[in-house]
C-alpha cells in the first residue's frame, strides 16, 4: 500500500485547499498521539491506554481516508492530462486535413447552392405569378 509521502509526490505536493486542511489536521493529530504516548509511559493506566487506543484507531481511519482521497485527485489528474494530450492530438489532425476532402465539401456546397437559387427563383416567379393575378381579377 502506498504512502502519504508517495502520493503526494505523485502530485508534485500539489492538493487542493480541502486536502491540505487535511494532511494539516493529521499532522497535529500526530502530535496528539505523542503526547499520549509520553503519557502512558509515564504513568501507565487503563485511561490512558484507552485514549491511546482511540487516538491511534481515528488515525488509521484518517490515513485511509486521506489516502484514498489522494489516489482520486491522482487519478482525476491522469483524466485531464489524457484529454489535453487528444485535445492536442486531433487539433493537430485538423490541421493537417487531407485536400481531397475539403474539395468534396465545395462540391457538396456548391451542389446545393445551385438547387437553392432555382427553387428560389421558382418560388420568386410563382408568387409575382400570383400577386398579378389576384391584382387583375378583384
Amino acid at each position: 500500500m502506498e504512502t502519504v509521502r508517495e502520493l503526494l509526490a505523485k502530485l508534485d505536493n500539489k492538493v487542493t485547499p480541502t486536502m491540505a486542511k487535511k494532511l494539516d489536521g493529521m499532522q497535529a493529530l500526530q502530535a496528539k498521539l505523542q503526547n499520549a504516548k509520553e503519557e502512558y509511559e509515564a504513568n501507565p493506566t487503563d485511561e490512558k491506554l484507552a485514549d491511546l487506543e482511540e487516538i491511534e484507531e481515528f488515525m488509521a481511519d484518517e490515513n485511509e481516508e486521506i489516502i484514498d482521497d489522494l489516489k482520486a485527485l491522482i487519478r482525476r489528474k491522469r483524466f485531464t492530462e489524457e484529454e489535453q494530450e487528444k485535445a492536442s492530438q486531433s487539433s493537430s489532425k485538423d490541421l493537417e486535413a487531407p485536400k481531397g476532402d475539403e474539395e468534396t465539401k465545395k462540391k457538396e456546397k456548391s451542389g446545393l447552392g445551385w438547387v437553392g437559387w432555382v427553387v428560389g427563383g421558382v418560388l420568386l416567379f410563382g408568387s409575382l405569378g400570383t400577386i398579378n393575378y389576384f391584382r387583375n381579377n378583384r
